[in-house]
């Protein structure tokens, strides 16, 4: 009885969300954007990857917190902001309570206590190396909610995470000193005279950490990843992942802190693990907005069931054979190359597909990237680029991880038919290019 009528609500729910499409009133479709993202979002949960990556990431924090607090610490000292430190993670183990403050206490003494200047150089290098390796581990993190690589060179990588680890604290707390100070009295002087005024800054102020965390979270969501972010997917993701903090910080600080249970359960160990339980419920924070991200900007791809549509092997071959006719054909004209954007707008896939598509073809020779734009260009003539050898790449990359044939049970009448078919198709196929393609194009539009 029971299962038959969640059977039925699961029905009614699929028919609702990714179903009834073409008579909807317009006020109902953000409805169901949101409705097939936490769809989605809900899946990728159970499958379990992004609790997997958050644990990850909670071991990695374990391991080089100390490290980085302390190299982080000595760069703000020498510009009379450390103090900062202190209290960003005092802000951050609020929901802590008072194991927060504890917690805090204890690790800025370690921090305090560790003096770079006599590490040496290596000590110096193992410190940037713990630095590195965290961020390292957030942007694959990140790549692979996005499903993207990183095919940034290592020079790269280092600028990047430098700066990002380095700078990018330094940055922080600077522009929240300056803004907190000098916006505020300035406020406070002039509008804040005025009594209704003032009661308005006074509560636009408690909302200031808020807005700074939704900025920040937003900020990451548009950077890190190895991709073009668009500015309103990452602002959607950061707004989501902000209020979800302040919304489990607070069930955490009221659910989990204040029970007992956890104390006599693990008695002296209880702060350590409260403080691993809230370092992966933040993990898994950034990660679900990071999800929000990709799944807002795919949203017209997404799938009930993948989460983003995926191609049969049929639309992997023709949806090649165009991208290489529509690289060739720009090449040939002098026309603008074309981008990843832009193939994607015009396939009607999102980006990652175009980039699974073009990988292959790079990496056998066909095509690659130019410019920093990364404009795709073709990499052999348009009449040595054969279609078969195209469609055997494609076959190739869906061959991959496969069962082997010779393994397989066998039928002779089925394998004849299947080879006479696929006979048939590489006799129609023969020795056609790319440039029989454009040229039969250009005769059809002649005729037209």
């Amino acid at each position: 009885m029971l299962d038959a009528f969640f059977t039925k609500l699961g029905t009614r729910l699929t028919q609702e969300i990714w179903v009834k499409e073409p008579s909807r009133p317009v006020w109902r479709k953000p409805l169901v954007v949101a409705a097939r993202i936490g769809w989605v979002i809900g899946r990728d949960l159970i499958g379990g990857q992004a609790s997997l990556r958050a644990m990850s990431l909670v071991y990695t924090t374990l391991l080089s917190i100390v490290p980085v607090l302390a190299l982080i610490f000595a760069i703000l000292k020498a510009f009379n902001v450390d103090d900062q430190v202190e209290v960003l993670m005092l802000e951050f183990l609020a929901p802590m309570g008072d194991q927060g403050k504890e917690i805090t206490s204890q690790t800025i003494t370690f921090v305090r206590q560790v003096n770079i200047s006599v590490l040496g150089s290596v000590g110096l290098i193992f410190l940037v190396y713990t630095l590195i390796s965290l961020i390292q581990k957030i942007e694959k993190a990140f790549n692979a909610v996005w499903q993207v690589s990183s095919d940034r060179s290592i020079a790269r990588q280092v600028t990047a995470y430098l700066s990002a680890g380095l700078l990018g604290p330094l940055l922080l707390f600077l522009v929240i000193g300056v803004i907190a100070t000098t916006l505020s009295t300035f406020l406070l002087d002039t509008v804040g005279a005025f009594g209704p005024f003032r009661t308005l800054l006074q509560e636009a102020n408690k909302l200031a950490p808020y807005g700074m965390m939704i900025g920040a979270f937003s900020f990451l969501y548009y950077v890190v990843p190895n991709t073009q972010v668009r500015f309103s997917a990452a602002l959607v993701g950061g707004a989501v992942a902000g209020i979800m903090w302040v919304g489990l910080g607070w069930g955490f600080a009221t659910f989990i802190v204040t029970s007992a249970r956890y104390a006599a359960i693990y008695s002296a160990f209880a702060s350590l693990v409260l403080f691993m339980i809230w370092l992966y419920t933040a993990w898994l924070i950034l990660l679900i907005g990071c999800s929000i991200t990709y799944y807002f900007q795919n949203r017209p791809h997404l799938s009930p069931d993948n989460g983003l549509i995926r191609l049969t092997v049929s639309q992997a071959k023709r949806l090649t054979l165009i991208l290489m006719t529509l690289v060739h054909r720009s090449f040939l004209t002098g026309d603008t190359p074309w981008t990843s954007r832009r193939l994607a707008a015009r396939l009607g896939i999102p980006p990652q597909i175009v980039e699974a598509l073009v990988v292959p073809l790079r990496d056998t020779g066909f095509v690659a990237w130019a410019g920093h734009k990364a404009r795709l260009v073709p990499t052999r003539p348009a009449d040595m680029t054969k279609i078969a050898d195209l469609l055997k790449i494609v076959r190739k990359v869906d061959a991959q991880g496969a069962a082997s044939d010779s393994r397989l049970g066998t039928d002779s009448t089925v394998d004849q038919l299947l080879a006479a078919a696929e006979e048939a198709e590489q006799t129609a196929i023969g020795d056609r290019t790319i440039s029989d393609l454009i040229q039969a194009e250009k005769a059809q539009t002649r005729k037209v």
